[in-house]
């Protein structure tokens, strides 16, 4: 073998293992590095619809902009189905994931003004926690993922 081909031979070789092993450290360290904040909510009696609109039109779309500007990977809302009863400690879920904890505690009253630009977030805030009581919030960090 020519010196000139053992060079390229050794090149691509090398090239393949870097481009092989970054790709899976990046990909692991991604996968773990995830964060989900997850709070339950109590509706306050007869506050669902209002509570239910607050997210859809006003929160959602702030939500929408954060993963637009690639500031939060993903956010859900879910009702509680089972169990019911009076005593049922919460009815909803909102589950915001982020790539990492300074994306989470990243404030975001610069994307509500650009989301909402003739709406004031103290009001919007005021008017969530009257709807609904935060019952706890969580933050979970994924240690492991498969697709």
């Amino acid at each position: 073998m020519t010196k000139k081909r053992w060079v390229l031979s050794a090149i691509v070789t090398a090239s393949f293992l870097m481009g092989v092993l970054v790709t899976t450290a990046f990909t692991q360290s991604q996968a773990a590095s995830f964060v989900a904040e997850v709070s339950f909510m109590k509706v306050e009696p007869g506050k669902g619809p209002e509570y239910l609109r607050l997210e859809r039109e006003l929160w959602k779309p702030v939500h929408q902009e954060r993963i637009r500007t690639g500031r939060m990977k993903s956010w859900s809302l879910y009702r509680v189905e089972y169990p019911y009863g009076t005593e049922r400690e919460y009815g909803f879920v909102t589950v915001g994931v982020h790539n990492s904890i300074t994306d989470l505690e990243r404030g975001i009253e610069d994307v509500f003004a650009k989301v909402h630009p003739n709406v004031q977030m103290t009001d919007v805030s005021g008017r969530t926690l009257s709807a609904r009581r935060l019952v706890r919030g969580e933050m979970w960090r994924r240690l492991e993922h498969i697709e």
